[in-house]
C-alpha cells in the first residue's frame, strides 16, 4: 500500500465534521453575485454549449430566483452570452446535487472540522419532494417554494442551531447506517434523526409548513451528509505522492476526479448514465450522464460503498449493480474508518491494483429535461479516469 495513500485516509478519518449554521453563497463568496456565478455539479464545462438540457433548465430558472432576468428567453440569452458565468461548486468548497445549481442568494449549511474551525464545506439546503432544481425541469412552482426554503426554513434552522450549538454528523451518520441506510440512495433513517434532533431541540413555536417539510422529506439528510463528505475527502489535499480521491462528481456530460497531490486539478472522463430500476411510465427514456456532487458521499465509503448495510438498497438495485458490490469496498478503499462502519480513502492506486471502481449511487435524470428524475442507479466511472490521475501523482 502507498504509504502517502494511507496518510492520507488517515487525514480524512481525522476529520469532525459539524453542522454548526447557515448562510448564503453571497456571503462566503461575494464575487458570486458581484460576477453572476451560479455553481453546478461535477468539473467545468468547455462552454455553454455543452451544458445539457437539464441543467440549462435549472440554470435559467435560478437566474429568475436572482432577478437576474423576467423570463426564459433572457435567462437563456443571458447564459449563452456569457454574462452569467457556471462554475463548479467544488471548486468553490459547495456542494450540489443531481442537476441543481446554488445562485448568490439561496441558503446553504455551513459543515466546519471540529478540529480545525478554519475548514468548512457548504452545501444546498435539500428542497423536499416536489419543487426542485436537482430535477432540472421548469417548474412554475419552484420560486415561491425556494423563496420560502431561502426565508423561513433557513431561518429557523438558524435559530434552532443558535439555540443547540453544533451538531456533531459522525455519531448521527453512524446511527443511520445502523439503521438500514446506505448514505446516499437511502436517507431515510438518517434524515429522520435529524428531523428529531432539530425539532426537539426548537424552542417556541415552529412556523406553518416546517413540520410538514420534513416529515415529507426523505432526503433531508442528505446534503449534511454530502458536506461532511466533502470535508472530509479535502483533508488529504496538499499530501505529496498522494492519489487519494479528494473531490468528485458529474455534470451530466463528464464525471470528474481530483487527487490530493495535485488540489485543485480535475480529470475527467465521459459520464455514462447510471444504471437503475426506473420508476413507472418512463420505460425507453434517455437518461442523462452521471450528474450530482453526491458522489462525494460513496467515495468517502457510504452510499455504493455502504450497500452491506442497506438491504432495501440491495434489493432494489440487485438487477444492476456488479455481483462483488457488497465486497468491492474491502478492495478500493484504503482503511477501516474509526468512527463509522464503513472503509474510507479511495485511491487511483486501490483502484488501479483492483481492477474495480468504487460504485456510486446516483438518481438517473431524464436527458431531455421534462420529466426530471425517472429512477436511481449505479455508476462506475472508467478505470481510465483514475490512470490518468495516477500517471499525473507520479510527476508531482
Amino acid at each position: 500500500m502507498n504509504v502517502n495513500d494511507l496518510r492520507a485516509a488517515t487525514a480524512i478519518m481525522a476529520v469532525e465534521p459539524r453542522w454548526t449554521g447557515m448562510t448564503t453563497l453571497e456571503t462566503v463568496l461575494p464575487e458570486a453575485k458581484r460576477r453572476k456565478w451560479l455553481l453546478h455539479a461535477g468539473p467545468p464545462f468547455s462552454s455553454w454549449a455543452e451544458v445539457p438540457e437539464p441543467l440549462r433548465n435549472s440554470a435559467m430558472q435560478a437566474c429568475q430566483l436572482e432577478g437576474w432576468a423576467d423570463s426564459e428567453d433572457e435567462s437563456l440569452r443571458l447564459l449563452s452570452d456569457g454574462d452569467i458565468t457556471l462554475e463548479p461548486a467544488q471548486n468553490h468548497d459547495c456542494v450540489v446535487p443531481l442537476a441543481g445549481v446554488i445562485s448568490p442568494g439561496m441558503a446553504l449549511h455551513v459543515v466546519e472540522d471540529g478540529t480545525n474551525a478554519g475548514s468548512r464545506s457548504y452545501a444546498a439546503v435539500n428542497e423536499g419532494m416536489q419543487h426542485c432544481l436537482r430535477l432540472g425541469i421548469r417548474d412554475p412552482h419552484l420560486t415561491a417554494h425556494h423563496t420560502w426554503l431561502n426565508s423561513t426554513l433557513a431561518l429557523w434552522l438558524t435559530a434552532v442551531l443558535r439555540e443547540t450549538g453544533p451538531v456533531d454528523l459522525l455519531p448521527l451518520m453512524r446511527n443511520s447506517l445502523e439503521l438500514g441506510d446506505d448514505g446516499h440512495n437511502r436517507t431515510i433513517a438518517g434524515s429522520r434523526l435529524v428531523t428529531e434532533r432539530l425539532l426537539s431541540s426548537a424552542t417556541g413555536e415552529t412556523p406553518p409548513g416546517i413540520r410538514d417539510f420534513l416529515d415529507s422529506c426523505p432526503a433531508f439528510a442528505l446534503n449534511l451528509w454530502m458536506a461532511a463528505a466533502a470535508l472530509c475527502l479535502r483533508a488529504a489535499e496538499g499530501i505529496p505522492k498522494t492519489s487519494s480521491i479528494t473531490r468528485a462528481g458529474g455534470n451530466g456530460v463528464s464525471f470528474g476526479i481530483q487527487i490530493g497531490a495535485k488540489p485543485g486539478v480535475w480529470f475527467s472522463c465521459a459520464a455514462e448514465p447510471p444504471r437503475g430500476p426506473r420508476e413507472r411510465n418512463y420505460d425507453g427514456l434517455k437518461v442523462l450522464g452521471a450528474i450530482g456532487d453526491s458522489a462525494v458521499v460513496d467515495f468517502f465509503g457510504m452510499g455504493g460503498g455502504a450497500l452491506g448495510h442497506a438491504p432495501d438498497t440491495v434489493t432494489a438495485l440487485s438487477d444492476y449493480a456488479p455481483f462483488n458490490a457488497l465486497s468491492r469496498p474491502q478492495s478500493v478503499m484504503t482503511a477501516q474508518h474509526t468512527a463509522l462502519p464503513i472503509r474510507t480513502g479511495v485511491s487511483c492506486d486501490s483502484v488501479l491494483n483492483a481492477g474495480l471502481a468504487p460504485i456510486v449511487l446516483l438518481g438517473m435524470i431524464e436527458a431531455c429535461g421534462l420529466e426530471g428524475r425517472i429512477g436511481g442507479g449505479a455508476y462506475e466511472p472508467s478505470l481510465q479516469l483514475f490512470k490518468a490521475a495516477a500517471i499525473s501523482e507520479e510527476s508531482v
